[in-house]
């Protein structure tokens, strides 16, 4: 049995093939029938916009992996397909898409957009974007489920490491440190920012004395999908200065 775990720089034991391909179909369940409700947590954007976009982003990385791409202009612009293809083109591609990363070593070497350029973060990375635009699909429809807590979790530590290094130009300096605490899991994290601007963060491994000026306390769906501002701060349970969790949530892109 294959230790994902170690494989792959989880935090978490869980299986992200299965995850990629288990919530890409429920987005599928949750659009089929719903392509023209429009979808709240991607304004502009109907559902059917939603099923193409994670349709064109796995047919992307599911070719960088299987022809181990290097320079990402070689790869031939998706198509879109006619509307009443997308659903079953993307349950489809959920299988290509895995088989393609299955086939992969987790450090053969690929382009990535991260400092991290191999398959491996390519995999950590799908689960999460999978899981998220389900979310945003059940959402749309009215029936959204909290995200897997044990990919989540792992999720909430890659973009920590990954997505907020920086803080995008009109952001606002944070003004503070924050914790984050996946009560679900039992993982904290404390966050702060240099006078640069860098995001520093790091896992807990005890209760320290040193309280944040911030703490949330919540299931690790919430938490990440804090951080990919879908569920703002204020509907989060929240000790100490919320303007310090909602400055945070807004220093980072999400596109």
């Amino acid at each position: 049995m294959i230790d994902h775990r170690s494989a792959y720089g989880l935090v978490t034991h869980f299986d992200p093939f299965r995850r990629i391909e288990t919530d890409t179909l429920a987005l599928a369940d949750a659009a089929e029938g719903h392509l023209a409700a429009p979808v709240p947590s991607c304004p502009g954007w109907s559902v059917a916009d939603l099923v193409w976009h994670l349709l064109e982003v796995q047919q992307f990385w599911g070719t960088v992996v299987a022809e181990r791409v290097q320079n990402p202009a070689t790869v031939a612009e998706a198509v879109r397909p006619a509307e009443e293809r997308l659903v079953p083109e993307l349950r489809a591609g959920a299988a290509r898409l895995v088989k393609s990363l299955q086939e992969a070593a987790p450090d053969e070497p690929v382009y990535t957009w991260a400092a991290r350029s191999d398959a491996g973060f390519v995999v950590r990375h799908q689960v999460q974007e999978a899981a998220v635009h389900r979310w945003d699909a059940e959402q749309a429809v009215g029936r959204p489920q909290a995200l897997d807590a044990a990919a989540a979790t792992d999720a909430v530590e890659e973009f920590l490491e990954v997505s907020t290094p920086f803080r995008t130009k009109e952001a606002a300096a944070v003004g503070g440190t924050l914790e984050l605490a996946a009560v679900d899991t039992g993982i904290r994290w404390a966050v702060g920012e240099d006078e640069h601007g860098t995001a520093r963060w790091h896992r807990l491994t005890d209760r320290s004395d040193q309280r944040p000026d911030a703490l949330i306390e919540g299931s690790a769906s919430d938490l990440l999908l804090y951080l990919y501002r879908r569920r703002p701060a204020g509907e989060l349970p929240v000790t100490g200065d919320v303007a310090v969790a909602e400055r945070f949530a807004l220093r980072t892109g999400t596109d």
